[in-house]
């Protein structure tokens, strides 16, 4: 573990010096605050594993961020300990169920503060028996395994979505949906999040490419009028069943964000928008200045693509008041940046 510290210390210090050089042109006065992740247990709350079988003898390897695809033994560090355990429980039950269940490979999905994970399997759509009796057994052996999912068959056991529960709320995810991968960081970021929409007396809040909802939802309390856009048909219903879990009145609408910016005429006193690695596509940071929000909060894991959409935001009169990082994916050339911008 001191060589991964170490190891780690140094891709802090170039994560720091590669955003300080990427935003200087936007917050050269501002001080680069990087939030580091936990590594003594684990970090990851997604992994996948693959699996092969060659002359009868069952394979089962992971991906470790330092060296790449390696054994499962080697790379179960990236885990917390209770998910280790876990992973453990369901490649053995792999290796001695292959004959009558070949499996191709499996993802933990970690519910982020409850100990608990779904497991998706991959399963060849060619393969003629079913998995339900299977997915029952590793239900009915691991108690921390809220439910199991096998898409090429469509079979679902247990629970159908995953819950996290973070800031004192229980936030749901579709198992194929995205949710952070961070098991550590992922609260300090919603936190942060939430805090930087809830400043300002804002009466409306905009949530553009909302996913499941996790930010309008605990950023959004006292906003009179609250929306959520995402064109992930998954997000969008689990962001829907989220809020009625909740009890709270959100509007979310399941259609891309350019569309969306195109059709709404509505104004907004504040916005959040989490483009994917990608940034934000044509037409979205034209349409969320045009309705002149009194707070931005732009968020992305690319900070290339970050840069750039910061750049078109200050040609159409928004500035960087404050930025802040999370390192979400160590040993990555990704950070979850966050900046907050007001007009100019």
């Amino acid at each position: 573990m001191l060589e991964k510290a170490r190891a780690y210390e140094n891709h802090l210090a170039d994560a720091k010096v590669r955003l300080e050089r990427l935003l200087a042109p936007f917050s050269s006065a501002l001080p680069i605050d990087l939030r580091p992740s936990r590594l003594d247990d684990g970090f990851r709350g997604h992994a996948r594993f693959s699996v092969s079988a060659a002359n009868g003898h069952v394979s089962v390897s992971g991906v470790d961020p330092l060296v790449g695809r390696s054994s499962w033994e080697s790379t179960l560090w990236i885990l917390p300990g209770f998910a280790q355990r876990l992973a453990k429980i369901v490649i053995k039950k792999i290796g001695t169920d292959y004959v009558r269940y070949p499996v191709r490979g499996f993802d933990l999905r970690l519910g982020c503060g409850t100990g608990r994970a779904h497991v998706v399997v991959a399963v060849d759509r060619t393969e003629h028996v079913s998995f339900a009796g299977w997915a029952k057994g590793l239900l009915e052996e691991a108690p921390a395994v809220s439910g199991v999912s096998v898409p090429s068959q469509g079979l679902q056991a247990g629970e159908a979505l995953v819950r996290h529960h973070v800031l004192g709320k229980d936030i749901f995810s579709h198992p194929l949906a995205f949710f952070q991968t961070n098991y550590w960081l992922t609260e300090a970021l919603l936190r942060h999040i939430a805090s930087v929409v809830s400043r300002e007396r804002a009466t409306s809040l905009l949530d553009l490419y909302c996913g499941v909802g996790v930010h309008s939802l605990l950023g959004g309390r006292d906003h009179s009028t609250v929306v959520g856009v995402d064109s992930d048909r998954r997000a969008i219903a689990a962001a829907r069943y989220n809020a009625k879990h909740a009890g709270r009145s959100i509007t979310y609408e399941h259609i891309a964000a350019e569309r969306y910016l195109r059709v709404c005429p509505d104004r907004y006193d504040a916005v959040i928008v989490n483009p994917p690695r990608s940034g934000c596509v044509e037409g979205v940071i034209e349409g969320v200045a045009q309705r002149i929000p009194d707070r931005i909060c732009l968020v992305c894991c690319s900070a290339e693509a970050h840069a750039r959409d910061l750049q078109r935001f200050r040609e159409l009169g928004y500035e960087a008041a404050e930025h802040t990082a999370f390192d979400m994916f160590p040993f990555t050339g990704y950070v979850e940046n966050v900046t907050v911008l007001s007009p100019i």
